[in-house]
C-alpha cells in the first residue's frame, strides 16, 4: 500500500493530492515523536473510507499499544531519584541515581565540578542534528548518549555491562529521548561472543578478550556473563544508519572496534572520537600506532581533542598526556571531497 521511499517523498505527494491517503499516512510514518504517534490513529480514522474496516482497526490498535508501552516505561522509571546536567543547547537532562553503577558514575562527575567530559560533549553536540545517527560504543550509564540525544539525533548506546542497560533506558525514558536506544552488545573486529566477569558495573570494566576466542569458554560458568559482539560494519553500514559520529570508549579495545568498522571508514562520512587507553591496549596485544592504520592520511584528518580545541597529529608519538585526562581523545574526521 505504501510505496514511498521516505516521508519527504510522501509529503510532496500529499501536497499534490490531499485525497491520497497513502501519501498522507506515509508523510507521517514512521512517527518521530510521541506527539506524532498519538495523532496517527486520528489520521487513520479520517483517511479510511470505512473507519471500522479490519486494516484500520489493526493499525489503530497497534499504534495505541506502542503509545501505552511508552507510557508504561515512564510509570516504571519516572519515580527514580535523579541528578541533573544542562546540555550545550540549554536543555536540562536528568540522570537516574539509584544503584551502585549510577552512584559511582555520579561521584566521578562530581570530581570534575560538573564539567566531566565537557569538551567531548561540546564536540559531539556541535556535529549532530536532527536525522543524524550517533553511535556510542561503551556508553556506560548513557552520559554522552544523553547529551547527543538533545540534538535530535538518533542514538544507539552500546554497552557490555548488563546492569547498566536499565540505567540507559531510564535516562532515555525520563527525558523523553525516544530515539535513544540501549543495546546490550559490544563492538569488535568481527561478530561473535565474548565474556565479561560478573561484578558490580564500573566505568572501567572491560571484556576478557577482543575476539570470540575468550579466555574461558565454558557456558556453565557462573562467574561470567556472555556478551554478544558485533562489527560496526554489520550494524550500521546501511545508508539510513550510517553514523554521523561514532564515540568509542572501550578500555583498550579501541583498535578492534575500528577494525570492525573498515567499510564505514571507507565510506568517508563518519567522524570517529576514540578514547585512547595507552596503558590498556597491550592487554589486547595491540600497539598504539595501529590506531591510525585504518585511516588513509589523504582522506582523513587526525587530531587530539583538547580543552583548547583540535590539535593536529602526524603520528601517535605526538599525543600529549593530560594530567586532567589520562586517556587522550583522538578525532578522525573525513576530509572534504
Amino acid at each position: 500500500m505504501f510505496t514511498f521511499k521516505s516521508r519527504d517523498e510522501a509529503r510532496r505527494k500529499a501536497v499534490e493530492d490531499p485525497a491520497d491517503f497513502a501519501a498522507l499516512f506515509g508523510s507521517r510514518w514512521p512517527p518521530y515523536s510521541r506527539t506524532e504517534l498519538a495523532a496517527l490513529p486520528k489520521v487513520i480514522r479520517r483517511g479510511m473510507v470505512t473507519p471500522d474496516e479490519p486494516y484500520s482497526r489493526h493499525c489503530t490498535r497497534r499504534l495505541t499499544r506502542i503509545l501505552h508501552a511508552l507510557q508504561h516505561r515512564m510509570a516504571r522509571y519516572g519515580k527514580t531519584q535523579t541528578w541533573a546536567m544542562t546540555a550545550p543547547n540549554g536543555q536540562k537532562i536528568l540522570f537516574p541515581i539509584n544503584d551502585f553503577g549510577s552512584i559511582e558514575f555520579k561521584k566521578m562527575v562530581d570530581e570534575y565540578d560538573q564539567f566531566y567530559e565537557w569538551t567531548l560533549i561540546e564536540f559531539v553536540a556541535a556535529r549532530l542534528g536532527f536525522g543524524d545517527v550517533f553511535v556510542d560504543v561503551g556508553a556506560n550509564v548513557g552520559y554522552i548518549s544523553a547529551f547527543a540525544a538533545t540534538t535530535g539525533a538518533s542514538v544507539f548506546a552500546m554497552e557490555i555491562q548488563r546492569d547498566l542497560i536499565p540505567l540507559i533506558e531510564q535516562t532515555a525514558t525520563i527525558n523523553g529521548f525516544d530515539q535513544m536506544r540501549a543495546m546490550h552488545v559490544g563492538a569488535s573486529t568481527r561478530s561473535g561472543m565474548s565474556m565479561i566477569q560478573r561484578m558490580e558495573a564500573t566505568p572501567g570494566n572491560r571484556l576478557d578478550d577482543q575476539t570470540v576466542q575468550a579466555s574461558r569458554e565454558d557456558p556453565r560458568s557462573v562467574i561470567d556473563d556472555f556478551v554478544p559482539m558485533m562489527a560496526l560494519d554489520d550494524l550500521f553500514l546501511a545508508p539510513h544508519l550510517l553514523p554521523r559520529v561514532v564515540k568509542i570508549d572501550v578500555e583498550g579495545h579501541e583498535i578492534g572496534v575500528l577494525e570492525g568498522a573498515r567499510r564505514i571508514i571507507a565510506a568517508g562520512r563518519t567522524t570517529f572520537v576514540v578514547e585512547f587507553h595507552p596503558h590498556l591496549i597491550g592487554i589486547y596485544r595491540r600497539r598504539a600506532d595501529e590506531l591510525l592504520a585504518p585511516f588513509d592520511r589523504d582522506r582523513w584528518s587526525i587530531f587530539q581533542l583538547t580543552d583548547d580545541g583540535l590539535r593536529p597529529l602526524a603520528n601517535m608519538t605526538e599525543v600529549r598526556p593530560d594530567t586532567r585526562d589520562p586517556n587522550p581523545k583522538l578525532v578522525f574526521e573525513p576530509r572534504p571531497s
